[in-house]
């Protein structure tokens, strides 16, 4: 991999100064003992240890890597102005319990490479730190589930539901009646086949009469033609 040689991660060869390394946790105990473990890593040196996030220097030698501990956050909340307050061209390793993982793609596109837990042991910790530094992405096993979730498309689901006198009116709307034309066809008032067709917009997600016409083709209330 490529890098520039005013990027953090510039020089990660044996002979190259070792990987500028953060760790940020709210929790003096866990922060110590991630400091220990990744102090003994291969190429890194960690040369911060802060409470937050906030306490990173953004400017001035900034962390090419921070691991950083979110059990002391509500993380199912934090959105793209949180990993925002990573210094620039930082990576991160999120700690996250499982029962409340961040937005992952979120959280990927703030910069964040690897996604553990507490549970996660020292050697997937370190294999994380090395997948991190070459610019890959690591999830755990107990996360796995939830970045899949998160990325995969949505799902079709059901149909949108029409009451009968519903369907009724889109096929007159598709055929190019106005609504004073379909009231007198159905026997209905001018008013309630407004109402109709507001209630048609809204289950359709469809913001004008051609767009109402294209539904109706799609679910095969009408034919095109």
């Amino acid at each position: 991999m490529n890098i520039a040689d005013d990027s953090p991660y510039a020089g990660t060869s044996e002979d190259a100064a070792p990987l500028r390394l953060a760790v940020v946790s709210g929790n003096p105990i866990i922060r110590s003992g991630l400091a220990h473990v990744l102090a003994d890593a291969p190429g890194v040196t960690v040369r911060y240890d802060v409470d937050s996030v906030t306490a990173l220097p953004l400017h001035d030698d900034p962390p090419a890597l921070v691991v950083l501990d979110l059990y002391g956050h509500r993380s199912a909340r934090l959105g793209a102005s949180f990993w925002a307050l990573l210094p620039r061209g930082s990576r991160a390793i999120a700690l996250c319990r499982p029962e409340d993982p961040p937005n992952l793609p979120v959280a990927i596109q703030g910069g964040t490479h690897a996604f553990l837990t507490r549970e996660s042991d020292t050697k997937e910790l370190l294999l994380a730190v090395e997948t991190t530094r070459q610019g890959g992405l690591h999830v755990c096993a107990v996360l796995l589930g939830h970045l899949v979730k998160q990325t995969a498309p949505e799902p079709t689901g059901r149909l949108p539901q029409l009451a009968s006198r519903e369907i009724e009116t889109l096929q007159w709307v598709a055929k190019g009646l106005t609504h004073g034309q379909i009231s007198r066809r159905m026997g209905l008032t001018e008013s309630t086949v407004s109402t109709y067709v507001k209630r048609i917009r809204t289950k359709l997600n469809a913001g004008n009469k051609a767009e109402l016409t294209r539904r109706a083709i799609e679910l095969g209330y009408v034919t095109a033609g």
